[in-house]
């Protein structure tokens, strides 16, 4: 595209981008603005269901837990009712049979008493034929047992239940320390001597005859009228909407039910209509995730216009009775609720739409009218600075220029006294020769092969002075030619260009060279690197003592398609407070010896002409076995 197309479509882009920016800003801000309410709705949609959830979840933990905390309660103290009425039991059997003995003792015979006694308490029957008292002797020998009398007068001492107790033991050891105690053991029912059932008792030790009156209650009938009793409860709850508590035991019988037909009836092995066996889900739930939620689809609904029968509960087992026990909602009063919610936003939408677009349309025609007044300014003030740039760009390509021709008059000084040092060797060698020649003839000792050879030996030193004037002039050549190189090549025309005061100051060149064909103008790059090793060979005279060895590396390498070309020194690098404004135009340390420009324009010539960066650190190495520190300037360029 030439310049006056750039120009004109310049112009066109301050007169019309600025409408296509409002016509197209008013689009996005209304598309942003009714995105922001659907993201609202969105938001309070997760907020919604995200309350509805969490209320609903504590509501039904809580009746759960409050459910089994009534259980456990009823539980607790109906057992310390039941053990505080057995002990009033005995303490009145033992009382009557003291009151026996005592009025008889004078009068009947230790064995008519007794008999009597056995007859009186034996009589006594309670809790629907449940509940008797009982006598023992410390040998172990039952004396009482109204509701098994086949089994009075044997020995029991050494009874072990199914759970490996010894009663007899235990009553045993009442008799012997004359106190009284609460037992918990297996024994026998009336007319079922096969089973035997856990029965806690009380038994109390009785002096007259050294023996323990006792009773107890089989746990098995006391819990069967407290699960009555506590399942009554639970049945009557009513809370929310329609909402019950529901009692499952671990065989799958329901206890507990909102439909009360379902009570009693066994529906481990039934499906709900996604063919799941809802009841052993939830059994299997309470033993391995007890007070967790769980989601499924309930067999019924409380409602029965709900489309949907899913359902969240909490289940929590009740151990001693192995019981699931739970409640829940159902996530269909939710989903009516967000009908109802994306109803009244899509009635908020509409309405929101129109109301942004008449904005819009109002705010895209007064914008358009400022826009097009700002571009009309906008296009003179382009013009008046289009010049003033023109004018800039003109004064900074000449600065640079002279920048870059002081930078090479700078070393000039220095390159002449490089020729000279080169060129000395040879005349001297040329002003011998033609002494020698002049001397031998004067002998006559001068013949045909003598005289050629002393020409060949002029004629390699003039060729050598010749060669000498090639290579400076090309150093000094201000054309810009592109071509390719071997690096190797570049490195060696440097240092021969610097040999002689790097010779004289007794500067060692280290060299590692990888072979590299670069593509960029040549002459520009030595420019560089001579003002690198320049630079160095200085410091090195500045920092280190005449006896101190002064080395100066020149590294390159090839990674990742870039030449990397490492120059380093041992003259104990550059301080750290100046090492970030060595590249600044004018900056020197040299003070009036000084010009600034060398680094700053080998910086500029690396980073604009030859696309590639310079750097520098300071480096410590080893090198035989001893260790430098010294400046390290990194080129890098494409290859």
């Amino acid at each position: 595209m030439t310049k006056v197309n750039n120009d004109k479509f310049i112009i066109f882009f301050i007169k019309y981008a600025p409408i296509i920016f409002v016509i197209i800003f008013s689009t996005i801000a209304t598309k942003f603005i009714l995105n922001e309410k659907e993201n609202s709705f969105k938001k309070e949609i997760k907020e919604l269901e995200k309350d509805y959830y969490e209320r609903n979840k504590r509501r039904i933990s809580q009746e759960v837990q409050r459910v089994y905390n009534y259980i456990e309660k009823e539980k607790t103290n109906t057992e310390e009712s039941l053990k505080k009425s057995l002990k009033e039991k005995v303490y009145l059997a033992h009382d009557i049979a003291t009151k026996i003995y005592e009025k008889n003792k004078n009068i009947k015979s230790k064995e008519e008493i007794f008999s009597l006694i056995k007859t009186t308490l034996g009589s006594i029957i309670y809790n629907k034929r449940r509940g008797y008292f009982f006598i023992n002797d410390r040998f172990g020998n039952m004396y009482l047992q109204p509701l098994n009398p086949i089994i009075e007068g044997k020995n029991y001492l050494n009874f072990k239940d199914t759970k490996g107790n010894y009663p007899f033991k235990n009553m045993v050891n009442i008799i012997n320390t004359k106190s009284e105690s609460f037992d918990s053991y297996f024994w026998y029912k009336e007319k079922d001597m096969k089973k035997s059932y856990e029965k806690i008792s009380f038994y109390k030790y009785f002096e007259p005859y050294d023996m323990v009156i006792g009773t107890g209650e089989y746990l098995y009938d006391f819990e069967t009228e407290l699960k009555k009793k506590i399942l009554s409860f639970i049945q009557n709850i009513k809370y929310g909407n329609n909402s019950y508590i529901f009692v499952i035991d671990f065989d799958g019988n329901y206890l507990a039910h909102y439909k009360e037909t379902l009570i009693g009836e066994n529906r481990l092995n039934s499906k709900n209509n996604k063919g799941k066996y809802l009841v052993q889900d939830i059994i299997n739930f309470a033993k391995n995730k007890d007070g967790q939620f769980m989601t499924y689809f309930a067999t019924l609904n409380t409602d029965n216009k709900a489309t949907s029968n899913k359902k969240i509960s909490y289940i929590r087992q009740y151990k001693p009775y192995k019981w699931a026990i739970g409640t829940g909602f159902y996530t269909e009063n939710l989903n009516k609720k967000i009908q109802e919610k994306k109803l009244l936003l899509e009635n908020k939408k509409q309405e929101n739409i129109e109301t942004i677009t008449k904005i819009s349309i109002l705010a895209t025609l007064i914008l358009l009218v400022l826009s097009f007044i700002i571009s009309k300014i906008l296009e003179k003030r382009l013009k008046i600075y289009k010049k003033e740039i023109e004018r800039k760009i003109l004064e900074n390509k000449q600065k640079d220029d002279m920048m870059s021709q002081q930078a090479k008059m700078a070393v000039m000084g220095e390159m002449i006294g490089n020729i000279a040092h080169q060129w000395r060797q040879p005349l001297s060698q040329i002003t011998t020769i033609s002494s020698g020649v002049k001397i031998q003839n004067q002998l006559n000792s001068l013949d045909i092969n003598s005289i050629n050879e002393q020409m060949d030996k002029i004629t390699k030193a003039t060729k050598y002075l010749s060669d000498t004037i090639d290579d400076f002039k090309n150093f000094f050549s201000p054309h810009k030619q592109i071509n390719s190189f071997n690096i190797i090549n570049t490195i060696n025309r440097t240092i021969k260009l610097l040999e002689s005061p790097l010779k004289t100051k007794n500067i060692k060149i280290i060299r590692k060279d990888n072979e590299c064909i670069v593509t960029a103008n040549e002459n520009e790059l030595l420019q560089v690197m001579i003002n690198l090793i320049k630079n160095a060979s200085e410091a090195l005279e500045d920092n280190l003592s005449k006896e101190e060895e002064k080395f100066i590396f020149i590294e390159t390498n090839i990674k990742e398609n870039k030449l990397y070309i490492l120059i380093f020194d041992n003259a104990k690098g550059i301080k750290e407070d100046i090492i970030n404004n060595i590249f600044n135009p004018y900056f020197t340390t040299k003070g009036e010896k000084g010009t600034g420009i060398g680094l700053y324009m080998s910086k500029n010539i690396i980073n604009e002409s030859l696309k590639g960066d310079l750097n520098v650190q300071n480096h410590s190495y080893l090198y035989e076995n001893k260790k430098f520190t010294g400046a390290k300037f990194i080129i890098t360029l494409p290859i």
